[in-house]
């Protein structure tokens, strides 16, 4: 729980301050097993609250970051990296027996909601969270070892929490993660909604008991592909003036109930800048070739989710059909009430979904609670023979559901679909399953729905495209003459490949058949997926001679599992200079090719990684079938020499220091003092000529020295002039002496 954002940290202040007793305070958990990381909270909030505006341009917390690690920093300026999201939540609502209409109608409306003014305080009006737990089941244990309570059937690393909501419906959310690189860019959501009548977060009292009529659930996604890219383009990430430029398109596949995102212009330029394409031809060119920062296009992804189970227990005619005396006459009234067009299926329900909408990123409680989550509108409109959506339905069955409103598929920010109406009686639980899925663009020439206004059905594109710098052609085909950046690890490339295995992982299956059908799936996920060999846990120190020693245990090499895809072939070590990549191979071992105490080693004594240089390693295993396990142990490094066994001659370089002779020799690394022969603890206090203490700084690695940035204990550039130092250990062993700065 680390890296918190100040918007959230304003969100769980405003949580304490509302929250009544019994309930618990708000907590956010990350997934980070996988390629795609995500931030998930015991509100009902996903990524983070709602947010279009100002605000949103950073983050330290992952927004359905896809690659993960991807903060960068390009021509001087900082960037939070491949965020995808604007929020995403579960919405609510319900009228208690004998309250109906809508001036009785009680919602909770449980993240992404607000306006790009900012979210809505959701905590203690609609949310009360209760708890989170987090389990990772991971093959390996942190000592590189087998762990004996792995569990094969299930995820590796899975997130539980619970919260209570005004309605009395209580919410459980157990999120699942893999790192496995088939089944690694996606998170599966299995939600449970019991009506237990506590509607204000204290189980130990329960307040409503009445039925709940006309019960619906309401999951919606606020997507962004991506804020890098509209950061590069724009240096700005809002919707006012960033997402609603006319940036990005929502498509809506039906054969795996899908919908997702893609940025296909750029309106700053005459050029049809699809994916956001880099926005400098030599930088374009450096990344598209080499892969750095995920490549010579911004925004590649297509964000999306994908419906894997809906609950059709507990579904219920609206109330004006339970008055009536037949079943023609309730589609009499229910064609009355609800329009033309409408059918029920063979147990006399409405047919699933209630609504299918894509619209703008404005979520104002005001407006959804009107439009959104109510048994009189069909906010999205209907599929129904001899209208402007017929004949061109994915398929008859689709006839009498909701319909995908694709002329607003343009341009738009928010989908979501929502199930019911349910009658709800206390003790009843209803489940639902949704993936939330990531991929490099989508299926191409796929036909579906969406993705230009006022046209039903297209194709959906390919960022294999002709790239052009003010009228110059720089590639006719950009995926030929490049390629996939090295984030792409398996064949599973595309959100429609995605979706596919997340239907798989799901079903715990080889195969599916299109279309799905997500009431037909069964409520949990079975999750019996066919795993690789893990990556090891690796230990990167450094040595007495400044070289970099890896190494690892043998544990990968007894790994057994009854759907393992291949016996471990080797290891292959990489480097990088980013934690995203892109990756150089630096070696290769054999399996079994350890000291003899069953641990690999590797040296790593490239004379171009200097000392004081920042580098990043991951080591994968590799089966003999050629598949490779996720990099579930990327490690930062900051090359040095090994500590001293014992405190003696420290030196400070450069000395003199001016502007030009930092340590690291590096850009970025200009302002960089060393203090090398240092112990692997010590504590260094700096002063002034003067006597006045400057700085202090906690030294606690195994390394031959640490940097200091010029900076006083107040965050302020000291001058030029003679500096002192003093050097002590726990075990009282000083040592002092001077230098000088020139600026």
């Amino acid at each position: 729980m680390k890296n918190i954002s100040l918007l959230i940290l304003a969100a769980g202040f405003l949580g304490l301050l509302l929250l009544p007793a019994g309930a618990q305070e708000l907590e956010f958990m990350i997934h980070s097993r996988g390629m795609l990381h995500e931030t998930v909270f015991n509100s009902g909030d996903i990524g983070r609250p709602w947010t279009t505006g100002d605000e949103g341009n950073k983050t330290t917390t992952p927004l359905m970051e896809w690659p993960s690690r991807s903060a960068t920093m390009v021509q001087g300026t900082r960037y939070s990296g491949q965020h995808n999201i604007i929020g995403a939540g579960v919405y609510m609502a319900a009228n208690p027996d004998g309250q109906p209409g809508m001036e009785s109608r009680r919602y909770a409306l449980c993240g992404a909601v607000g306006t790009g003014a900012g979210s809505e305080t959701i905590i203690g009006r609609w949310s009360y969270p209760l708890g989170m737990e987090r389990i990772e089941n991971f093959p390996l244990l942190p000592d590189g070892s087998l762990n004996p309570e792995y569990n094969p059937d299930e995820a590796e690393e899975i997130i539980t929490a619970s919260w209570a909501t005004p309605l009395g419906v209580t919410v459980t959310r157990t999120s699942r993660a893999w790192s496995y690189p088939d089944y690694d860019d996606m998170i599966i959501y299995e939600y449970e909604l019991e009506y237990t009548g506590d509607t204000d977060g204290n189980p130990a009292t329960i307040e409503q008991s009445a039925v709940l009529k006309d019960f619906m659930a309401l999951f919606i996604y606020g997507f962004a592909p991506s804020m890098y890219g509209y950061q590069r383009h724009y240096q700005e990430w809002k919707y006012e003036s960033g997402m609603y430029r006319g940036d990005q398109n929502n498509f809506w596949d039906p054969d795996y109930w899908l919908s997702f995102n893609m940025n296909l212009r750029t309106n700053i330029s005459d050029e049809a800048l699809f994916a956001k394409r880099e926005p400098n031809k030599e930088l374009f060119l450096e990344f598209a070739r080499t892969g750095k920062n995920g490549g010579g296009l911004c925004s590649p992804q297509a964000p999306g989710f994908c419906m894997l189970y809906y609950d059709t227990s507990h579904l219920a005619f609206v109330d004006t059909i339970e008055s009536a005396r037949n079943e023609s006459e309730a589609v009499a009234v229910l064609r009355t009430t609800l329009g033309k067009y409408y059918e029920l299926d063979e147990n006399n329900h409405i047919k699933q979904p209630w609504s299918n909408k894509v619209s703008t990123g404005n979520t104002r409680s005001s407006k959804m609670v009107v439009d959104a989550i109510n048994p009189d509108k069909r906010w999205s409109g209907v599929y129904s023979e001899g209208s402007t959506t017929w004949p061109n339905p994915p398929s008859a069955r689709w006839i009498g559901r909701a319909a995908y409103n694709y002329r607003q598929s343009s341009d738009a920010a928010q989908k979501h679909i929502v199930f019911g109406p349910y009658t709800l009686r206390p003790g009843d639980r209803l489940e639902f399953s949704l993936a939330e899925v990531v991929g490099y663009g989508a299926a191409p020439g796929k036909v579906v729905e969406g993705g230009q206004a006022l046209v039903q059905w297209s194709a959906t594109p390919s960022w294999n495209r002709r790239v052009t710098f003010a009228g110059e052609v720089v590639t006719e085909h950009y995926l030929d003459d490049f390629g996939y950046p090295d984030y792409i690890n398996s064949e599973v490339i595309t959100v429609t490949d995605v979706a596919h295995k997340a239907f798989q992982a799901y079903l715990g299956a080889d195969s599916i058949a299109l279309p799905v059908w997500p009431e037909e799936n069964p409520r949990d996920g079975d999750y019996r997926i066919p795993v690789p060999v893990p990556a090891p846990v690796i230990m990167v120190e450094n040595t007495s001679i400044g070289q970099v020693r890896l190494t690892w245990k043998d544990g990968p090499d007894r790994f057994t599992h009854p759907r393992l895809t291949g016996a471990l072939r080797e290891y292959r070590i990489y480097r990088s200079d980013a934690g995203m990549g892109p990756w150089a191979l630096l070696a290769t071992l054999p399996a079994g090719q350890t000291t003899g105490s069953g641990l690999y080693e590797y040296i790593d004594a490239d004379p171009v990684f200097k000392l004081g240089e920042r580098r990043y390693y991951s080591v994968v295993s590799v089966n003999d079938q050629g598949h490779s396990s996720g990099r579930t142990n990327i490690t930062r490094h900051d090359k040095n020499v090994a500590s001293v066994a014992k405190l003696g001659e420290v030196f400070v370089a450069p000395n003199p220091f001016n502007i030009e002779s930092g340590f690291g020799g590096k850009t970025g690394a200009e302002d960089k003092i060393g203090f090398y022969g240092l112990p692997e603890r010590c504590t260094i206090r700096i002063f002034s000529y003067a006597g006045q203490l400057i700085q202090t700084i906690e030294h606690n690695e195994p390394v031959y020295t640490t940097a200091w940035f010029q900076v006083t204990r107040n965050e302020q550039e000291i001058a030029s002039g003679i500096y002192l130092y003093v050097i002590t250990t726990p075990g009282g062993d000083r040592v002092s002496g001077k230098f000088i700065i020139v600026k």
